[in-house]
């Protein structure tokens, strides 16, 4: 949920509509660490990368602004290439006798009349046209090939990770991500958005696409146009924080790389009635073993606000109304600190 969605949901709880006005877009920027004891796979790969904004070495990773976006995506008019799978009719004007019909093998042959196996993979239809004309030439006078593409037996792309339907996945145009993600299945949010990230592997290549950012600005972008083998990997869910005490819906938010202490708080429903005007919200920090206190009034402020930085396993919790006390705190937090498998 964004801040806008946050006014709308805390505006109803009366106490704190005023107050609400003042949220500053800034406050409470939210970050992500890494954890470095555990096991390498290609989500964190990409997401250590994004967070110290440099490229690692084997395969090699980069960030995502638009200019670098724009410049990975293959242009409108690129003309297609066959490759190995693509059945094609190779034509001969004037000659019908030798027009054949073939299935590019796996090294990227054909066979032709007299001439035999000729390489024709990574070549555009028109080139390949030239290759067949030029070979077939030693055999005719006067002969000239023509290439159509019957079914495009090489044009796909991978799709994995948290999709409910893996694999290869094959079209006859031009493939999109968001087509691929459409037909692969990925699995949405609560509230039917798609994941906030994906991660494009193109030969020594992998690129970190920020769905959300792109879906959320309007940028054409977000349905990137992609090239034949691309690999997409939609990394899942699994960094979560838990929302309890005075909030409509408590429970576990999953926590993003743009997620804010607001946000979460929105996605919880706001703050309910029974936390008063101004509650003294408390983080608990399990991975540091420490607690935080934040003032609803000092989170609202503009224009800085305060920065809030939030960690996986992080407990955030909204006490009733002039209730402070350590002990009705550690009530409410307790089961969620020693649980710590849940809360992962």
């Amino acid at each position: 949920m964004n801040l806008s969605n946050l006014r709308s949901a805390i505006a109803n709880c009366g106490s704190v509509v005023l107050a609400l006005g003042m949220v500053s877009s800034s406050a409470a920027q939210a970050t992500l660490p890494a954890d470095p004891q555990e096991h390498s796979n290609p989500a964190q790969e990409v997401e250590q990368a994004r967070q110290l904004g440099v490229e690692n070495t084997s395969p090699s990773l980069k960030l995502n602004p638009s200019e670098a976006l724009r410049k990975f995506e293959p242009a409108a008019d690129e003309e297609y290439t066959l490759g190995a799978g693509d059945e094609i009719s190779v034509q001969f004007p004037g000659r019908p006798e030798l027009a054949t019909r073939s299935v590019i093998g796996p090294d990227g042959r054909i066979t032709l009349p007299l001439a035999g196996t000729i390489v024709i993979a990574n070549l555009t239809r028109a080139a390949a046209g030239e290759k067949i004309t030029s070979t077939m030439s030693k055999y005719f006078n006067d002969i000239a090939a023509t290439v159509e593409v019957m079914r495009y037996g090489s044009n796909h792309v991978t799709l994995l990770g948290n999709v409910n339907k893996p694999g290869s996945i094959e079209f006859s145009q031009t493939p999109t991500l968001l087509e691929v993600l459409s037909r692969g299945g990925v699995e949405t949010g609560r509230d039917g958005s798609l994941p906030d990230q994906c991660v494009i592997y193109r030969g020594d290549q992998v690129f970190w696409v920020d769905l959300h950012e792109l879906l959320m600005s309007g940028s054409p972008l977000a349905d990137l146009r992609l090239r034949r083998d691309d690999l997409i990997f939609v990394p899942g869910v699994t960094k979560t924080v838990t929302v309890i005490g005075q909030v409509p819906r408590p429970g576990q938010i999953p926590l993003r790389h743009d997620s804010t202490l607001t946000s979460i708080l929105g996605e919880a429903g706001g703050i309910s009635d029974w936390a008063g005007n101004d509650p003294n919200i408390q983080i608990v920090h399990r991975s540091k073993g420490t607690t935080q206190y934040v003032r609803l009034k000092n989170l609202l402020k503009q224009p800085d606000g305060l920065d809030v930085s939030l960690h996986p396993g992080d407990v955030i919790f909204v006490p009733r109304g002039g209730v402070y006390k350590w002990g009705f705190v550690m009530q409410q937090i307790s089961p969620y600190v020693l649980m710590g498998s849940v809360i992962h």
